[in-house]
């Protein structure tokens, strides 16, 4: 079985070609985001990908780091932000937890189809608390395979197995994603499916009071 590490590599090409099918979702993914940013903010993209989306955030913030765990995919999204000329975008092969992150240095977070796919739900969302300044917030989407069928758990199994999807895939419930994130330090504004297609559950948190405990 491969690492998630090798197995993000493997189809980072894959993965960016489908990334660059923008179609009125996805443009209504980035009006949610702007409606919350300031041309000043500090932005994180957690599990940024071939980066995007955080290009696209770009041009309505200060600055955006975008961090993934493929290199291949950071090398992607560094050359096309050479290529499109945005210099206030910034891509590095990092975990979330890793210590040269500084604590409350950013605004907001955002993070696309990454809590199904993290060892520690709960820890990556404190880590990710403990990132942002008072009042930042969190802009989350997560497919919430809990939530959708039985048969989902071993179409998973077998998948990982042939090395169709990563080594960890959670099947997170919404209302339980919504726990976590409300119990380590958060304030829910909004929580709820746009897009019936992809039924991606999006939550908008903002962070309160000092990290917690």
């Amino acid at each position: 079985m491969p690492t998630d590490e090798s197995f993000w590599d493997k189809i980072a090409e894959r993965y960016d070609q489908t990334s660059q099918n923008k179609g009125p979702n996805y443009a209504a993914r980035l009006e949610r985001v702007k409606a919350v940013c300031t041309d000043s903010d500090s932005v994180l993209d957690v599990g940024c990908a071939s980066g995007e989306i955080t290009l696209d955030t770009a041009p309505h913030v200060g600055r955006i780091r975008g961090i993934d765990l493929s290199g291949k995919q950071i090398e992607m999204a560094s050359t096309k932000a050479k290529e499109r000329s945005i210099d206030n975008a910034s891509f590095d092969r990092l975990n979330v937890m890793d210590p040269s992150l500084p604590p409350g240095s950013f605004d907001i977070i955002t993070t696309y189809s990454v809590f199904h796919l993290v060892e520690d739900v709960s820890a990556v969302i404190r880590r990710m608390n403990e990132l942002l300044a008072p009042g930042g917030h969190l802009i989350s989407e997560t497919p919430c395979l809990g939530d959708r069928g039985w048969h989902f758990g071993p179409l998973i199994t077998v998948m990982r197995w042939i090395g169709k999807a990563p080594r960890v895939v959670h099947r997170l419930k919404a209302m339980d994603l919504e726990a976590m994130i409300r119990d380590t330090g958060f304030e829910i504004l909004d929580s709820q499916v746009y897009n019936p297609k992809s039924r991606q559950h999006c939550i908008l948190a903002r962070k309160t009071g000092g990290s917690p405990d």
